[in-house]
């Protein structure tokens, strides 16, 4: 066997896990040297974490009947990301010590007005969310340490729903009585929409067009509406970050949750925002007001925490506030 080789009953059970192993069996298809990899981000994986790898597998393959060439084209999609998009921006961040743009107008520009750009780009990050261990240990933290804290009959807000797999994840638990999507892009709200659509979770959610920077969403007419907020993968696509966090804050009840997912030394053609020290994530969300309750840092594949912060590489930070009584 060569130190690629991967194969996906070697580290899990396929007869229990046939969407996480579809997914696998498409990707080593079109990419066979991405097996040492996959090698090493499965290898980390306890019972629990295998158990919500194969829940967003079974998301991801129903989201990709609407993919052209299906499960291939999202595999290829995959691919893509990894050697044209993350790649470059990860040299370019080695030789810089930084991140390669620092302005939304320019990320617009460069990367959200490239449609057929964003649309692989989009379809590789969905696939990333199981192939990953750092993406998948996030939503594994969301689905089984943050969700069963949030309080009886509370209203939830999602700001940046995207593939709206963390949405579906909030519908199952049973404490939360009304959801809701914010996004500044119209466009956006509409893929969400029909991705929840995809996922049987079409209806369950009020989706609105709201930006967490204008004074309309900062009025009082809008404190303390929310008793918990999921903010996954959104600081590092501002400018401010402080002041999303600060009307984070205003939009909580007292006692209100928050839990915030950003990525440390995560270079990507449209982050701005650059955490360079995954501590400093619960101390940005402490600077906003919140009480920080709990914490969690998932680097990236094959990679001790200690190493991943000495080294300066790729870490998902989770930080779960509580706005004081």
């Amino acid at each position: 066997m060569t130190s690629t080789t991967f194969a996906p009953d070697e580290l899990f059970d396929v007869a229990a896990m046939p969407s996480t192993a579809k997914i696998v069996h498409h990707v080593l298809a079109c990419w066979p040297d991405h097996g040492k990899f996959l090698r090493a981000s499965f290898a980390e994986r306890l019972p629990r974490l295998l158990q919500t790898t194969e829940t967003i597998s079974e998301m991801i393959i129903r989201l990709g009947a609407t993919v052209q060439k299906g499960i291939d084209g999202l595999a290829e999609d995959y691919r893509f990301l990894c050697e044209q998009i993350v790649y470059p921006e990860e040299l370019y961040f080695r030789r810089h010590g930084e991140y390669r743009l620092q302005h939304f107008e320019d990320a617009l520009e460069q990367v959200y007005a490239n449609a057929p750009f964003m649309t692989r780009y989009m379809h590789g990050l969905l696939v990333s969310d199981a192939m990953w261990v750092n993406h998948a240990s996030a939503l594994d933290h969301l689905a089984h340490i943050y969700l069963p804290r949030v309080a009886d009959g509370a209203r939830h807000l999602e700001v940046g729903p995207g593939h709206g797999l963390l949405m579906c994840l909030a519908l199952r638990s049973r404490q939360i009585a009304y959801f809701e999507g914010w996004d500044i892009s119209e466009t956006s709200l509409s893929h969400t929409r029909q991705a929840l659509n995809l996922l049987d979770s079409e209806g369950q959610v009020a989706l609105k067009r709201r930006d967490l920077f204008s004074t309309e969403v900062r009025s009082r007419a809008n404190a303390g509406l929310f008793d918990s907020i999921v903010l996954s993968e959104v600081l590092e696509h501002v400018e401010q970050p402080l002041i999303a966090l600060k009307t984070l804050y205003h939009l909580s009840r007292p006692g209100g949750l928050v839990w915030v997912n950003v990525p440390a030394n995560a270079p990507a053609p449209d982050h701005l925002f650059l955490l360079r020290d995954p501590a400093q994530a619960a101390a940005l969300v402490k600077e906003a007001g919140f009480e920080v309750e709990a914490t969690a840092m998932f680097p990236q594949a094959g990679v001790s925490i200690d190493r991943a912060v000495r080294q300066r590489l790729a870490v998902s930070c989770i930080v779960v506030g509580r706005k004081p009584r």
